[in-house]
């Protein structure tokens, strides 16, 4: 072990209670087929198997040597700026035998990805205390491989949304997260150590109160093909966010999570009456997640989608033009049906402006170009595009990101592949394929 070692007394872990408003939320327990893999009986840990760190608790996968997850309590209101540490260590109470120390993050593309989020963690009543909690994320225990890309990109993107989220009653929010494995996993072998598998996606479900009642979220985020592709620091296009049912994220991962998160989710995972009345048609449900206003909320009828059913693509578009770029902006819509396409009463939208209304009709294998695009307005921060029928049918939707919009003057090109979630395979694309 490197470094100063942290007080044991320090480390006061996760608090059930602390949502408040009597909403008390108990660590994940074990499934069948996951509970004989988990490390118990380590003497130094709570209960034998969980490691409370300073706002924090992990449990560990005894074979895997990787966290299973890790539960976060976050208090906004006590969060402090403070120095990052990046003194990585082993935890002697787990021991070295079930980490993956240094050894597999060096020169490769693989960063140390935190499960429980540093500046998320560093929060406390003094700035002491705050730093503590900082550098108690920096444990191996905490970590876990994730490519660079995905670490610093769509990763970075979704753990901002939760520590800056808004809407709480009381600036409380618990987050845990851990690995999923699946299909045909990766691995990493150092020389002279033994072979560790690679997660092939990562979730979070975050619990909050607000007005009163308690909300659950939950997301799921495959580390896919593009991923490893992409090994040059750019920012990655491929990756997607998908807001899905706590019970998908439980049958996925073995673990079984306080009843009251998944009864809470609005995300369906089996059909009932009540997600027949709000309009989901495909389960489980699973729902493309890339800006706040795409969380689904308890009580949301959801939209009807048909990406998969009507050949008419956003081919391409226009962010940053050159020169006034709201009048320069231009999005393309491509007719690959067999016959003539009515655009009389389709829009377009970017989700947070008026739609803008299109005209006229395509042949089969023609081109629309939009422009001006007005009321919408292309960001080159990064921004989704749909596309909808005349009877408000979501016909695609495609995004973009911010090192995309950035390049002045060159259109960003959508291309139209499948994107599989747990596939292993060499496929992938900012075209996202449908799943309502």
């Amino acid at each position: 072990m490197t470094g100063t070692p942290t007080l044991t007394s320090t480390k006061t872990g996760y608090r059930p209670d602390f949502l408040g408003d009597g909403f008390r939320l108990e660590l994940p327990g074990f499934g069948p087929e996951l509970v004989e893999k988990v490390l118990q009986g380590q003497p130094l840990l709570r209960d034998g198997h969980l490691a409370d760190y300073a706002n924090y608790t992990v449990a560990m996968h005894r074979e895997l040597r990787t966290p299973l997850y890790a539960a976060l309590n976050i208090d906004q209101a006590s969060l402090k700026t403070v120095e990052r540490s990046n003194d990585w260590r082993t935890d002697t109470r787990i021991g070295d035998a079930f980490q993956l120390n240094n050894d597999y993050y060096f020169d490769n593309p693989w960063d140390r990805g935190h499960l429980a989020r540093r500046a998320a963690a560093a929060w406390g009543a003094s700035g002491r205390e705050a730093k503590h909690a900082s550098d108690d994320t920096f444990f191996f225990s905490n970590s876990t491989l994730q490519h660079r890309n995905f670490n610093q990109d769509e990763w970075l993107e979704l753990e901002n949304w939760v520590k800056d989220f808004t809407g709480t009653d009381n600036q409380k929010i618990t987050s845990i997260s851990g690995p999923v494995f699946g299909g045909n996993p990766r691995s990493v072998t150092p020389p002279g150590r033994p072979t560790a598998l690679v997660p092939s996606a990562f979730f979070k479900v975050i619990a909050y109160v607000q007005a009163g009642v308690p909300q659950v979220r939950a997301f799921l985020m495959p580390q896919d093909a593009a991923a490893l592709r992409d090994k040059s620091g750019r920012k990655m296009q491929d990756n997607q966010r998908y807001q899905v049912s706590v019970t998908e994220i439980e049958e996925r991962t073995g673990l079984l999570f306080d009843p009251q998160l998944p009864d809470t989710n609005p995300i369906f995972f089996n059909p009932s009456p009540a997600a027949a009345a709000l309009n989901v048609t495909r389960l489980p449900e699973r729902r493309e997640v890339d800006m706040p206003e795409e969380v689904i909320r308890e009580g949301e009828t959801r939209e009807v989608v048909r990406d998969d059913e009507v050949a008419v693509y956003i081919a391409a578009a226009m962010v940053n033009a050159a020169g006034d770029e709201h009048l320069g902006e231009w999005i393309t819509i491509l007719n690959l049906t067999g016959g003539t396409v009515d655009l009389s009463g389709w829009t377009v939208s970017d989700e947070k402006r008026k739609r803008r209304e299109l005209s006229g009709s395509l042949l089969p294998g023609e081109a629309l170009r939009l422009s001006p695009v007005a009321p919408l307005r292309l960001s080159n921060q990064g921004g989704v595009i749909y596309l909808y029928d005349a009877e408000g049918a979501r016909i695609d939707r495609v995004k973009y990101t911010a090192a995309q919009g950035s390049a002045e003057n060159r259109p960003v090109i959508f291309n139209d592949r499948s994107l599989a979630l747990f596939d292993d395979g060499d496929v992938s694309a900012d075209r996202d394929p449908g799943m309502g």
